[in-house]
């Protein structure tokens, strides 16, 4: 029997590696799989080229985000804006509450015109929720949804937030089955809907075991800390540090991986020795990367409800590659931690007491180094291996 799946994202490839390890998994277990996806101008537009090469045997349907065609792109933005602002005063049919969620909703709808017969559409972010829906509908197959973020608290816009959460409550008890990228985010979001949501499970966003490389145990020189993220920049949570690694040159060094902003480099970075740029990388190359570090930072300032919700995906990857993790006491990343008390500890963003903390840590750094070894074996079991497994079993339902 076929098995023929799409998967519908708002984002392009590298912007969303939940959906390409969900692609990948899909091709492992003998699907054939269709993408809706969008193409950035970018940083990112490397690394999309490179996945598309690496998912040849997958039909990808690419949508430009950009302004060109200049028809398509400005009725979106017309349409988004015009519904967002009923929105306010007036209850939406579904279609024009997604179109003013997401712009991108209703290019999404025209691109379903080249999709094949699925069995299974699954759709990522809150632009494809609608989409999922209708594709479920036009093909009559089952639908899936991965909430990879509590959508209804990212931002501070309290319109969006209502917008959002209403689509949410709209589409989400149409799937077949939900999957949550942490405990906390499915909580709130049951309580959001008011009831239990059929079929619904935790699938935390582990990578593969695979591209974490056994860790060589550093025996000296400088506390090495290490901290990425698809942009270096302001409000991710660096602030917490960089006033700390000013005082001590020579035994500490900070290393940041992401696409850096010239900006934010010449106003707080280019003056503090001690920190090293590493431009992006692909996934792999950079779990393969984290092995050369001690302590990974995980630096979420909650800046808004989602931020205090979720798990953030550094700080899985510092886990599986045996760092001791250093983060921020938000409400998912506390209560993990605290089933891990050998890999990590959290500091008090709220009160910045990160350089206490970070103090006792470099005073322990020969134990951190000496265990490195048996956190990376502890933890080797959990993976995307693994957690993947329940994902599976619904798709093969």
């Amino acid at each position: 029997m076929s098995k023929n799946i799409l998967f519908i994202t708002t984002l392009n490839l590298p912007s969303n590696p939940r959906v390409v390890k969900e692609i990948k998994l899909a091709l492992l277990n003998s699907y054939s799989v269709e993408v809706i996806c969008f193409e950035f101008d970018n940083w990112s537009k490397g690394l999309n080229e490179k996945l598309k090469i690496q998912l040849e045997n997958v039909k990808i349907i690419t949508i430009p985000a950009g302004r060109n065609p200049f028809f398509s792109w400005i009725t979106s933005v017309i349409e988004e804006y015009v519904f967002r602002f009923f929105g306010k005063y007036i209850s939406l049919p579904i279609p024009l509450l997604s179109q003013a969620v997401s712009r991108r909703s209703n290019l999404i709808l025209k691109a379903l015109k080249q999709v094949s017969q699925p069995d299974r559409v699954v759709g990522h972010n809150p632009g494809a929720l609608w989409p999922t829906v209708f594709a479920s509908e036009r093909f009559q197959c089952a639908a899936g949804f991965d909430v990879e973020d509590y959508h209804p608290g990212e931002g501070n816009d309290l319109n969006m937030h209502f917008l959002t959460k209403e689509l949410m409550i709209r589409t989400l008890s149409k799937m077949d089955y939900v999957s949550f990228a942490s405990p906390l985010i499915l909580e709130i979001v049951k309580r959001d809907l008011n009831k239990d949501i059929s079929n619904s499970f935790t699938l935390l966003n582990y990578f593969p075991a695979e591209e974490f490389k056994k860790p060589v145990i550093l025996n000296s020189g400088p506390v090495k800390l290490v901290w990425f993220s698809q942009n270096i920049n302001s409000g991710r949570g660096l602030e917490f540090i960089l006033s700390y690694l000013q005082h001590d040159f020579n035994n500490i060094e900070l290393h940041l991986i992401g696409n850096l902003n010239p900006d934010f480099y010449e106003t707080s970075l280019k003056l503090i020795p001690n920190i090293i740029i590493h431009d992006s990388m692909s996934q792999k190359s950079l779990h393969q990367k984290l092995g050369d570090f001690d302590i990974g930072l995980a630096l979420e300032p909650a800046k808004d409800e989602n931020s205090d919700l979720a798990i953030s995906n550094k700080m899985l990857a510092y886990l599986q590659a045996g760092l001791f993790v250093l983060a921020s006491n938000t409400n998912a990343q506390e209560s993990y931690l605290n089933e891990l008390p050998n890999h990590g500890i959290c500091f008090d963003y709220k009160i910045n007491d990160l350089g206490i903390v970070l103090d006792k840590l470099i005073a322990d750094i020969d134990t951190i180094r000496v265990n490195r070894v048996i956190r990376f074996t502890d933890f080797k079991n959990k993976n995307w291996e693994n957690e993947s497994l329940r994902l599976l079993e619904e798709w093969n339902r």
